[in-house]
């Protein structure tokens, strides 16, 4: 099925940076410490990206780069969720609910509204108040050990616990009654085994009657909410106090969408970079909001599994016919993969950036639908060595990408790793290897004078060559399948 979408008459054209220095690390702020490989993509299709991704590449408008994992010092791990599987965690839900509030009764974090409402110790925020555990306890089993006082017998009396609450006892004395007369051991066992006999047909009547019982719709299922559930339920309530819409824009080729609203999108990610992260107001320019998040080399490729087609898309969030958050993804053979996210900073109490993966992983499962190997969310990176990169580590079930043999590994599995030595093999089996790793470097594809050739022929085109390390570190890095499918430029 992957070969369906190499569009062989359209292929990648990419061009190879040989320079490997140091520079600046944006996570641990130490100077020179951070290293990565780096190519400009001028065409590049959905199918050849989906096979970077999963060697550890990414993409940050047309340019593409893949962490040095061994040498850098916040090493990068290729991060994605099986999003079929997806299992919301408490502050997923919590996130959720809060946004929900917000456009269903118009309620915001913080203010009086909420905190007139804040729960007691142990409490649930689906419901009243309850007692914790303990005070529960004391409650069932009538222990007096935390009265204020002992009551007479057949009395009411109250307790105050700590939550606030009050719970009433009425303990009543009851009769005496008197022994049973003796009777001999032989005639006790003959009525404990009719007895037994008598409850055991009565419970295989209650058992057969409960199955031939029919299910009512007013019966409450145990069966937690699912994602879909709770993402719907603004848009299934009379009257909400705010509307929220979510539209995918595609962006290459522009649609008119993406042109009619670029200039309020770009407002939001200027906002985001200055307030969130204090970027100065020069650094935020038009022509680098367009250069980061809008250009892609990503073209997109349609076909009968999918409506929406393969290529890069920005998801708007839309509040009241006002955009107030952005998701940049692009859409590939086997996965939705995150690449940016910005909101305006004024709904910085909505949690938008835990809010919109959810949205993506949404979305991915509708995406699952048409597509059946279209089943993976990709976060970007996990980076284990930077405490506050560690939240996508959340999103279960995720996996991560070794970095020698490019198989994926439960995360689970490799935290214990990962909290010994930043960077780690993450592959258990040491008999396996990068299988596309293995490169025969006269069977790169290179892109010379116009004319598409293997490294064989350019060699004798131009046998002034001096090249040929610089190709197979090309060729290794991103893998003989694109190596030999995509077209390294040379002059």
């Amino acid at each position: 099925m992957a070969s369906a979408r190499i569009d062989r008459s359209n292929p990648s054209i990419v061009e190879w940076f040989a320079e490997h220095e140091g520079y600046r690390c944006g996570y641990c702020k130490q100077e020179d410490s951070n290293y990565s490989h780096g190519m400009w993509a001028h065409v590049l299709t959905v199918q050849d990206y989906q096979d970077l991704i999963d060697r550890g590449w990414r993409r940050s408008g047309k340019y593409c780069y893949k962490p040095t994992m061994n040498l850098t010092c916040c090493p990068h791990y290729t991060i994605r969720c099986e999003a079929l599987r997806f299992k919301l965690s408490k502050s997923h839900k919590k996130v959720l609910k809060r946004v929900n509030r917000f456009l269903i009764k118009g309620e915001k974090s913080g203010t009086s509204e909420e905190t007139e409402v804040k729960p007691s110790k142990g409490t649930g925020t689906d419901g009243p108040p309850q007692a914790d555990k303990s005070e529960q306890r004391l409650r069932e089993s009538g222990s007096d050990t935390d009265r204020k006082k002992e009551p007479r017998k057949g009395m009411c009396f109250e307790v105050c616990l700590e939550c606030g609450m009050i719970f009433y006892w009425k303990i009543v004395k009851e009769p005496t009654q008197k022994k049973p007369p003796c009777r001999k051991a032989k005639e006790l066992r003959k009525q404990r085994k009719l007895q037994k006999l008598a409850a055991k047909v009565e419970d295989n009547s209650k058992s057969k009657n409960s199955e031939q019982k029919p299910t009512t719709s007013n019966q409450k299922s145990n069966e937690p909410k699912t994602l879909e559930e709770f993402l719907d339920e603004p848009f299934k309530a009379e009257n909400p106090a705010h509307k929220l819409e979510i539209k995918l824009i595609r962006t290459n080729p522009a649609s008119q969408e993406s042109r009619q609203s670029d200039a309020a999108s770009y407002e939001i990610f200027r906002k985001y970079q200055m307030t969130i992260h204090e970027d100065a107001p020069d650094e935020c320019t038009k022509k680098g909001f367009h250069q980061f998040l809008v250009d892609s080399s990503l073209q997109r490729y349609m076909d009968d599994s999918l409506r929406e087609g393969y290529g890069a898309y920005h998801q708007q969030y839309i509040l009241d016919g006002k955009i107030i958050a952005v998701g940049v993804v692009d859409i590939l053979p086997y996965c939705v993969s995150s690449v940016y996210v910005y909101y305006d900073p004024e709904y910085h109490f909505l949690s938008l950036g835990t809010y919109t993966a959810l949205q993506e992983i949404a979305f991915t499962r509708r995406l699952t639908q048409q597509n059946p190997d279209l089943k993976y969310y990709y976060m970007g990176y996990y980076i284990h060595s930077c405490p506050k990169m560690r939240y996508k580590g959340q999103y279960n079930p995720s996996f991560l990408l070794c970095p020698e043999t490019f198989r994926w590994q439960p995360i689970e599995k490799c935290l214990p790793k990962l909290d010994q030595n930043k960077y780690s093999r993450l592959e258990e089996d040491r008999d396996k290897v990068d299988e596309d790793g293995v490169i025969n470097v006269d069977k790169t594809l290179i892109l010379h004078e116009h004319q598409a050739m293997p490294y064989s022929i350019y060699r004798r085109v131009k046998p002034t060559a001096s090249d040929q390390r610089d190709v197979e570190e090309y060729a290794r890095l991103v893998g003989r399948k694109c190596a030999e499918r995509m077209l390294l430029f040379r002059k």
